[in-house]
């Protein structure tokens, strides 16, 4: 079924500032199926045991394609000097459903196919990680402990500035986080899995796992000497 931009997706935005339409003038012209998340399991057989051992080892990537058309003149010359733009591509979001993201790990671009000599179609293929992301979330402040509930449908690994002097502990989900505060915060990235301040990785001065919060209410507890936490929740949905 073609679309020009009517009733379905009309554009995508790739790094919040690049529109498909208006900035490189790609019309969409077949809806994309909606990629969703999943498990990456092995089975394996085990000799007296009932059934399989079902072994859950990650998500996998989700593929996002989409099938455009560019309209006019120098069709060839524009589709070539569009593609830096879009292998760029950081992040993307659609027009039908804009309240979330996909973090984009690599682009492929088709061929250019000539239909008529004002058309031309092809198709961008992102490879996206695995899981959606809720767009404009503010970071939340806490200078006492309470809790923090993840609207998501799968866990979050957040992003935490810890502010603070001497070795604290900060508690998530009764989990211990213990941290030397040598520099005035620290920085835990769940994602990459790493504790740093400023350019500097710092996990020598951490002890614990990193933080995650799952799906619901979550527990935050702020250590003697901890005066605020800032956190980036990254909410997710598969």
């Amino acid at each position: 079924m073609r679309n020009w931009g009517g009733d379905f997706v009309e554009y995508f935005v790739i790094n919040d500032t690049v529109y498909s339409r208006g900035d490189l003038g790609l019309w969409i012209i077949e809806r994309p199926a909606m990629p969703t998340a999943e498990r990456i399991v092995q089975n394996i057989e085990v000799d007296g045991r009932e059934g399989t051992l079902t072994i859950f080892k990650g998500w996998k990537d989700s593929d996002l394609t989409m099938k455009v058309a560019l309209f006019g003149a120098d069709i060839q010359s524009r589709y070539r000097s569009l593609q830096p733009q879009i292998r760029d591509a950081q992040t993307l979001y659609r027009s039908d459903d804009s309240g979330v993201y996909y973090k984009i790990k690599s682009v492929e671009i088709g061929p250019l196919y000539i239909k008529l000599s004002p058309l031309g179609e092809f198709s961008i293929n992102f490879t996206c990680a695995p899981f959606k992301y809720q767009r404009n979330v503010a970071t939340v402040t806490r200078s006492t402990s309470g809790s923090l509930v993840n609207p998501g449908t799968v866990h979050s690994r957040p992003k935490i500035t810890v502010f603070g002097t001497g070795t604290r502990t900060l508690t998530i989900n009764n989990r211990l986080i213990i941290l030397n505060l040598l520099s005035p915060h620290l920085i835990l990235d769940s994602e990459l899995m790493v504790c740093y301040f400023g350019n500097t990785a710092q996990n020598h001065l951490m002890t614990g796992d990193f933080p995650v919060f799952e799906v619901g209410a979550n527990s935050i507890t702020l250590g003697t000497g901890i005066t605020q936490i800032e956190i980036e929740p990254r909410w997710r949905y598969l």
